[in-house]
């Protein structure tokens, strides 16, 4: 992880050095974007947050939020730019399940429905590419980014039937991101009273990601319309408290409306 943000710095301290090579006064462009995100995580198949899963049927469908920022255009060149800026996004996912846990002699039949909310600042680095010098021009870039956490909510729902044993309701309110110790409340059959149930001690997920980044766009005079991909590549779930083989990265898909400033 430091190595590619080294490489990153690197490759973008020697694009800044060839464009004031290229161009005495490089003209920097200013701009301000605002759209929606599409979030969800990618999990390998199959794979849950429990012990011994079987006939695990996890869906996990994108959920619109919001992003906004600033982006600073750079030019390497005629026709290429380093985009650099600060996003801030809201990115909400969720996760449904219907699986069997084993655990000794007992069954758990658990239907279960996770969402997720969190609040993200995210750093771009990438190398865009504009098709002419015209106002109305045709945009394309790839690039990396870093993503930082700043929290975030989960809500957990859950009916499990036991064998041998009775039905139970679980839910719950975690702040995924947090170091103390995570409850669940859950009661038996039809009791009022609600139990608590300790999950360990530790944050669920992790707060920082990079990864990779690619987007496609039409710039129209100073308006700009765009999509915009970004994948994480770190796994979010921490081992010890998601399990030794779960692996979630998160996957957003943005489309943005912009404005250059100057």
């Amino acid at each position: 992880m430091k190595r590619l943000i080294i490489l990153a710095l690197c490759l973008a301290c020697s694009l800044m050095a060839v464009a004031q090579q290229e161009n005495d006064n490089p003209k920097v462009k200013v701009g301000v974007r605002v759209g929606g995100v599409g979030s969800c995580f990618i999990v390998p198949q199959n794979e849950v947050i429990c012990l011994n899963p079987q006939n695990s049927k996890p869906k996990r469908p994108m959920k619109i939020g919001l992003t906004a920022g600033v982006t600073v255009d750079i030019p390497i060149s005629q026709k290429l730019n380093l985009q650099t800026g600060l996003m801030y996004s809201l990115q909400r996912a969720g996760e449904k399940d219907q699986c069997i846990y084993n655990i000794g002699d007992t069954n758990y039949s658990v239907d279960s429905r996770i969402t997720y909310k969190s609040h993200h600042i995210k750093l771009p680095l990438m190398i865009m590419f504009q098709g002419s010098n015209k106002p109305n021009h045709f945009v394309a870039g790839v690039g990396v980014f870093a993503d930082i956490t700043l929290g975030g909510k989960l809500r957990y729902d859950a009916s499990a039937v036991l064998t041998p044993g009775g039905k139970y309701l679980i839910e719950g309110d975690l702040n995924p991101y947090n170091k103390e110790n995570q409850y669940l409340r859950y009661r038996l059959n039809d009791d009022d009273f609600w139990y608590k149930h300790t999950l360990g001690y530790g944050s669920l997920f992790k707060r920082f990601n990079f990864g990779v980044s690619a987007e496609i766009g039409y710039q129209i005079s100073k308006v700009y319309l765009g999509a915009h991909i970004d994948f994480g590549v770190l796994n979010m779930a921490r081992q010890e408290m998601c399990g030794e083989n779960y692996r979630q990265r998160p996957l957003d898909v943005q489309v943005l409306i912009g404005y250059n400033i100057n």
